[in-house]
């Protein structure tokens, strides 16, 4: 069995039981619980010691709750196909091991300064780290309907612009303003999954690498780069493999440079919808250098 289906398998259990915990975890949190309570006894009257364990116990009930919802949501992710695609390439390192782990019921529970968790490639995870990996890999729909809506009222623009004629007299898309706009949701939201799922009803932004401008009419060559056997003018539009362009992508997704690009690629993509409501012809949008981008991330 393979780890996606091992994932699966994992999920489909925790799904069926709402959450709760195997035997387990519930061993673990009695060797917790009965630890507090030793401590507790051991206050010696003492009210505010007494007070930090009946504390530290609350805690650990709060957490058994906690616990039960992360894995839920995580099964539901891994169930319901709400996992991002960037866990499934294999230019990117994805999180699917440390949910391994954290759902097998042989991997042991453990505490570590009164929270639970679990030792993972000899680290310990609390449900907060998991919590926070598991966001990481989730499709970010918030960004993508926050993007949808700018594309929207692009398009509503032109139309309005157009009015009864043929073409617009005045176009009053704000290109400068929509980018500001696009970067906003870019750098507050998962730059992965902008990269790497569908958006704005298109292919992603990964398999849209090879097409992109920025990379048309350079050679690697002129970036210092070697090119591929058989290349005979060593053109980068013309010998650019898709696994490259998943490569680039990967690298960029980790870069400072990535939502910089993302950003206008997405412009370009809400300009011209804006265009074409308004009866425009549709131009190009210039954008990043491809030398930088290349030069700088295709061997990482």
């Amino acid at each position: 069995m393979n780890i996606d289906e091992q994932l699966k398998d994992f999920a489909t259990d925790i799904q069926s039981k709402q959450g709760s915990l195997d035997n387990n975890f519930y061993e673990g949190v009695t060797r917790l619980v009965s630890s507090q309570q030793k401590n507790m006894l051991n206050a010696g009257g003492d009210k505010t010691q007494e007070g930090k364990e009946m504390s530290n116990l609350n805690g650990t009930i709060a957490q058994v709750e906690s616990i039960k919802e992360t894995n839920l949501n995580l099964a539901n992710a891994l169930v319901d196909g709400d996992m991002s695609a960037w866990n499934d390439d294999e230019s990117t390192k994805d999180h699917k091991k440390v949910f391994q782990s954290w759902m097998s019921k042989d991997n042991k529970v453990v505490s570590k300064d009164n929270m639970i968790g679990k030792m993972i490639n000899g680290k310990f995870h609390s449900e907060q780290d998991i919590d926070k990996l598991l966001n990481e890999s989730k499709k970010d729909y918030t960004s993508m309907q926050a993007l949808g809506e700018i594309v929207i009222n692009a398009t509503n623009t032109g139309r309005d612009d157009k009015g009864i004629n043929d073409k617009a007299k005045v176009n009053t898309f704000n290109e400068k303003h929509t980018r500001s706009q696009i970067m906003d949701v870019i750098k507050k939201g998962n730059i992965k999954s902008l990269m790497f799922d569908p958006i704005l009803d298109g292919a992603p932004f990964v398999e849209e690498v090879l097409e992109m401008p920025e990379l048309k009419n350079i050679t690697y060559k002129s970036i210092g780069l070697k090119p591929p056997k058989n290349d005979d003018d060593g053109a980068i539009n013309e010998t650019l493999t898709p696994k490259d362009a998943r490569k680039i992508a990967a690298a960029l997704a980790d870069s400072s440079i990535g939502p910089e690009l993302l950003g206008d690629y997405l412009t370009r993509v809400v300009k011209q919808n804006n265009q074409k409501a308004a009866g425009e012809s549709i131009g190009e949008m210039a954008g990043m250098s491809a030398a930088d981008i290349i030069k700088n991330f295709r061997n990482k």
